[in-house]
């Protein structure tokens, strides 16, 4: 009977110690759950996030400041993005790639990068999404905004959910050059 009343007990203080934890790895949105039009149109990258000691952030240190249009394909489960990267010593790059929607899946995938994984997590902030992205050499945490300049209080929001995935190196774009425009 002690023993079982000692396992409840247990069981229960489990359960109060994960309702303090500030981290919620659930609320990934699944593909059914994605308005897609709410993802359209224009957005800013401004951060990104990963485990200190790798190669995630690499691609991101060259980088000033990023521009992204997404728009829909003729295709129902495909999104077109394109982005105007402005590197630090001033080009511009255009980038362009297709996310695929699984039905009912909870990851995007890209196309011709089959093993590359993409997760959307609603933040509070209105107008933001994070993305986390995993491959075979890398998993990171990606910050996009509708705005260039985003509020303190949801850059803080972004750092406590890297913290949670374990992902301490974080980068913030300079955003100190002109933006470039993006290339249709």
């Amino acid at each position: 009977m002690i023993h079982n009343i000692w396992h409840y007990f247990l069981y229960l203080y489990g359960l109060f110690l994960d309702s303090l934890s500030v981290c919620d790895n659930n609320n990934r949105l699944s593909t059914l759950s994605i308005n897609k039009t709410q993802y359209l149109g224009r957005w800013y990258f401004l951060a990104a996030a990963a485990i200190p000691g790798t190669t995630a952030l690499e691609t991101f240190t060259v980088m000033d400041n990023a521009e992204f249009s997404v728009r829909q394909c003729r295709e129902e489960e495909k999104l077109d993005f394109r982005a105007a990267i402005r590197i630090k010593d001033g080009p511009c790059v255009p980038r362009k790639w297709i996310y695929l929607l699984p039905e009912g899946s909870i990851e995007l995938r890209t196309e011709g990068h089959p093993d590359r994984l993409t997760q959307l997590f609603p933040p509070r902030c209105p107008h933001c999404v994070i993305l986390k992205e995993t491959d075979n050499s890398y998993a990171r945490l990606l910050l996009y905004s509708r705005t260039p300049q985003l509020e303190e209080e949801f850059m803080e929001e972004f750092k406590k959910k890297s913290s949670c995935e374990g992902y301490t190196d974080i980068l913030t774009l300079p955003q100190q050059q002109d933006y470039c425009q993006i290339e249709d």
